[in-house]
């Protein structure tokens, strides 16, 4: 597959008028070369799109044991082997928000964000047509620590887990020449 084609309302329209988006993934990073060639990076195959027809997006991400509640990771989403997107999470993968971007939402309410909306249409999509959506992922190590907040003992979680993925961003970016397509402009009619 080199292009990813999926359809978009548009927000608080209240009318199902469908545009075609088209992203040709075709110059995007392969996840296994790029893997190969960063050997640092420990990312491991950890999540992937499933359908969820009891939720009202239509699908969950599924994940291996290891991240079913891990915090603080860094991830690279890709779809069909090409790297789209790399992001981060405090929360454990599972609870990423992507599911609130229903077609609903978006169309008549016009609540959820571009990015929610943009990737629920693409994993809905991948996941009508067989097209693979995976998450490496890599756990950022964390320390818990205790504060004395005037007078009151309170526990915080403490991660780099942002700088990682700054870090990371910057070496696609320097990999590829430019942002990967899963970053910006995500309403355009087409993206390469």
């Amino acid at each position: 597959m080199k292009k990813l084609e999926f359809q978009i309302t548009d927000k608080g329209s209240k009318k199902y008028i469908y545009k075609k988006i088209k992203w040709d993934l075709s110059e995007q990073l392969d996840i296994v070369e790029f893997l190969l060639e960063n050997p640092n990076y420990n990312f491991v195959k950890a999540g992937k799109i499933v359908k969820n027809p009891e939720s009202t997006c239509g699908f969950k991400i599924q994940t291996i044991d290891e991240y079913e509640t891990a915090k603080f990771i860094i991830y690279l989403l890709v779809i069909d082997g090409k790297i789209v997107k790399g992001g981060k999470s405090k929360n454990p993968l599972p609870s990423r928000t992507y599911g609130a971007g229903t077609e609903n939402n978006w169309t008549m309410k016009g609540s959820p964000s571009d990015t929610n909306y943009v990737y629920s249409q693409i994993f809905r999509d991948c996941l009508k047509k067989g097209i693979d959506v995976d998450f490496y992922c890599y756990a950022v190590p964390y320390e818990t620590k205790k504060y004395n907040v005037f007078g009151e003992i309170k526990t915080y979680e403490c991660s780099p887990y942002e700088e990682y993925e700054k870090a990371l961003n910057l070496k696609l970016k320097e990999k590829l020449g430019r942002n990967l397509i899963g970053e910006g402009k995500l309403l355009a009619p087409f993206k390469k």
